[in-house]
C-alpha cells in the first residue's frame, strides 16, 4: 500500500484530524498561563485591555473560517489550508517569544485565532469527506474529545513550561511543535 493510499484512508484523516485539532486547542490555550505575567510585565492591567486581548482570537477565527472553507472547497484540496494553519501557529510562537508590548499580544491573539479558524473547520471537513453519514457521528464525537483533551492539556502544560522557562519556553514549544506537526 502506497503512503497516500494510507494517508487517504479514513482512519488515517481521524487521526490526523483528531491530532489537528488537539493541537489547535493546545496552542489557544498554552499561554493562558504567562498572559497574566506578561499583562503586569507590561503595566497592562485595564479590563479593556485584557478583553481586547482576549477577543483577538474570535476577530482571528471570523476573519479565516468562511475563507478556508471556500478556499479548501474551491481547490478540492484540505492540504493547504492546514499547512497554512500550521505555519501561522509557528508565527504565533515567535511573536509570543517577542512579546513586550500591548500590540505585540493583541497580534498574537489575532494571528493564533486565524490558525484556527483554518484548522480547526478544515479538518472537521475533512473526516466528513470520507465518512458516511450513517458513520460521521462517532467521528464527530473522537473529533470533539480530542479537541477538549486540547483545553486540558494546554493550560496545564503552558503552566508547567513557564514554570521552568518561562515565556520563551513556551513560545519555543509552540513554535516548534506547530512547525512539526504541519509537515508531517
Amino acid at each position: 500500500m502506497a503512503m497516500t493510499d494510507i494517508r487517504a484512508s479514513p482512519t488515517a484523516v481521524v487521526v490526523g484530524s483528531c491530532i489537528a485539532q488537539l493541537i489547535d486547542n493546545i496552542t489557544y490555550t498554552i499561554s493562558f498561563a504567562c498572559l497574566p505575567h506578561l499583562f503586569e510585565d507590561m503595566k497592562l492591567a485595564s479590563e479593556s485591555q485584557i478583553g481586547l486581548v482576549a477577543a483577538m482570537f474570535g476577530i482571528g477565527g471570523f476573519l479565516t473560517s468562511s475563507l478556508s472553507g471556500f478556499v479548501s472547497d474551491r481547490l478540492q484540496s484540505r492540504k493547504l489550508p492546514l499547512v497554512v494553519g500550521s505555519i501561522g501557529y509557528a508565527i504565533c510562537g515567535c511573536v509570543l517569544f517577542f512579546s513586550h508590548k500591548l500590540w505585540h499580544l493583541l497580534l498574537y491573539r489575532l494571528l493564533n485565532g486565524m490558525a484556527s479558524g483554518l484548522v480547526y473547520p478544515i479538518s472537521t471537513a475533512a473526516v466528513g469527506d470520507v465518512y458516511p453519514h450513517k458513520l460521521l457521528g462517532l467521528q464527530m464525537a473522537l473529533l470533539n474529545v480530542f479537541n477538549n483533551a486540547g483545553y486540558m492539556i494546554g493550560p496545564i502544560l503552558g503552566g508547567a513550561i513557564y514554570d521552568h522557562a518561562g515565556v520563551r519556553g513556551v513560545s519555543t514549544v509552540v513554535t516548534r511543535w506547530t512547525i512539526y506537526s504541519g509537515f508531517t
